[in-house]
């Protein structure tokens, strides 16, 4: 019988998923539901030593004859302090051990209990990986637990063999083992592109529907060449964030709502960084029944399908230029791939039909068709990229790290600035809402911009990307506090900045506006400002969302 501590009973079954076959353990209270879970585990070995100071050496010992993983658990407080001499020997040897500590609930540390000192992140630098885990009371928490648990041996198990800590909170009461069975756990593995690519191509064979999904990739980092030819035999999903491919990847899914069935996936490779689409990111929570596999330069885990088995460690385009070179190799279901090709095609001539009122919607796509292929074109955050993502077919900057709306100016002037001694009609092009604007606006403030830098900016006194919010409109803060309404033009600021202004108040206007941008020889910036009705906004976005599933 096991505790009935969830995260205890976690880890247990993840230790013997990630091979740990041995742990010295030292004497305590706090650990011993740890404890006595592995002394339960038929397939752990516990070796009982006193002094955690000498357990952490006697760890050292056992992994460098066994040549595998092995951990050793301390109770709470002071414990863990004194196994720091032995964590630091096995970091600089590259012999790396698990320190495993119990601890107190948050609530107690700092409170006068005893032995309650803060432990997460106590033994510093001398571990490459420190978690702390939840105890978990509903479905995302036990994912949270898994995968900090997953990531802590991924790390050990990397190149440098560093140590890692794994701190485990632990509420009273201890000492109830009343669980029979360990949890079914999610292990998560890694391999090495380089040396172990045949696994991929393994697991190709084993599946018969693969989706490959790229996120945000730097700029010409992956070759459409490749993209194309995946596309060929399987569907892809991308956005502007990382390929001039376009996939229609937010309409698409939008369209599969009503049957997900049809088109989900046994096989999923997730390349590259961040989406903007939320679609996308919960189509593939959608997909337990997957095998997911990730693709991460540095071998970090980033499970943003919450469903991880496998880490490639390996640049995307080297793991895309392969894949394209086999993936005609294979046999796939062609009910699943022609469905998704279907869907495109029909998408496709919906998007190309629907025709926007004058809005910031109009504006983005009349915008695009101006745009020449020399030119840099960069996207702040809320509504101007999902609009971007809908009518650009180049590849889009924009700041996706944090998803932030402050910097998305800046780092167009920073562009442009870089930009400034290239071919005339080669410029630098910001598309930005109000408010991202409004607040980055001190980016202009200096001398040295040059015509090259042209600025979209799309004002609809408010944020936008808040009416798409489901609920929000119920409360009357909304427009007045959320989504911070606003009366402010940037003709002042033009002024002030010498920025050539321009304005557009309907579509004659926008147009003229437009190939002005696109066209206007100026030694300084230039600006078109399209004032635009937000509740207009909003129907016209929703509109072009409820044609793709209109029947002709």
């Amino acid at each position: 019988m096991y505790s009935n501590k969830e995260n205890v009973n976690i880890l247990t079954a993840l230790l013997s998923k990630h091979r740990v076959r041995h742990v010295v353990v030292c004497p305590g209270s706090r650990n011993a539901p740890l404890v006595h879970n592995f002394n339960e585990c038929l397939l752990i070995t516990c070796h009982p030593v006193t002094d955690e100071r000498s357990a952490g050496f006697i760890a050292i010992g056992l992994t460098q004859q066994l040549h595998e993983p092995v951990a050793v658990c301390v109770t709470s407080g002071s414990a863990l302090l004194n196994v720091l001499p032995a964590v630091a020997e096995a970091t600089y040897q590259h012999c790396g051990i698990v320190v495993i500590s119990a601890d107190r609930p948050q609530a107690w540390i700092d409170q006068l209990d005893g032995q309650t000192l803060p432990q997460p992140d106590a033994l510093g630098k001398f571990v490459a990986k420190s978690v702390n885990l939840p105890e978990p009371h509903n479905e995302e928490e036990l994912w949270h637990c898994e995968r900090l648990i997953n990531e802590a041996f991924l790390t050990l198990n990397g190149k440098a063999r560093p140590s890692v800590h794994i701190n485990v909170p632990i509420s009273e009461p201890l000492f109830d083992f009343t669980v029979e069975d360990l949890p079914e756990v999610h292990c998560v593995d890694r391999i090495e592109w380089a040396s172990e690519k045949n696994m991929l191509f393994a697991c190709l064979n084993m599946y018969s529907r693969p989706l490959v999904v790229i996120g945000q990739v730097a700029r010409g980092s992956v070759c459409d060449e490749d993209i194309k030819t995946i596309a060929s035999v399987a569907p892809v999903l991308s956005e502007q964030l990382s390929t001039n491919f376009h996939t229609y990847t937010d309409q698409l899914l939008y369209c599969i709502q009503k049957q997900p069935e049809d088109y989900q996936p046994d096989c999923v490779i997730y390349l590259g960084g961040h989406t903007v689409s939320k679609r996308l990111r919960q189509f593939l929570r959608s997909l337990k029944d997957a095998y997911h596999i990730i693709v991460s330069e540095d071998g970090s885990l980033h499970d943003v399908s919450q469903h991880t088995s496998l880490v490639i460690e390996g640049k995307v385009n080297e793991v895309l230029d392969g894949l394209s070179y086999r993936i005609r190799d294979y046999i796939f279901d062609s009910r699943y791939f022609n469905l998704w090709k279907q869907l495109t095609k029909e998408v496709k001539a919906k998007h190309r039909s629907y025709e926007p009122a004058y809005s910031q919607m109009l504006a983005v796509k009349l915008f695009e068709k101006g745009i020449k292929s020399s030119s840099l074109v960069y996207y702040a955050n809320s509504m101007s990229v999902r609009l971007g993502a809908i009518y650009a077919n180049h590849y889009c900057y924009c700041n996706r790290g944090v998803n932030g709306i402050e910097g998305s100016l800046s780092v167009a002037v920073g562009a442009s600035l870089a930009q400034a001694s290239k071919m005339d009609d080669a410029f630098t092009y910001c598309v930005i809402g109000d408010l991202s604007f409004f607040y980055d606006e001190n980016a202009l403030w200096q001398q040295q911009l040059g015509g090259n830098l042209r600025i979209l900016l799309l004002n609809n006194c408010q944020g936008g990307i808040f009416r798409n919010l489901k609920g929000l409109e119920q409360s009357p803060a909304r427009d007045s506090l959320i989504s911070a309404h606003h009366t402010t033009s940037a003709e002042g600021i033009c002024q002030q900045f010498d920025i050539h202004y321009l304005p557009a108040t309907d579509e004659p206007s926008l147009r003229t506006g437009l190939k002005l941008l696109h066209s206007l020889k100026s030694h300084r910036p230039v600006l078109l400002e399209v004032f635009t009705d937000i509740n207009i906004d909003e129907q016209v976005f929703k509109g072009y969302y409820k044609n793709l599933i209109t029947k002709q």
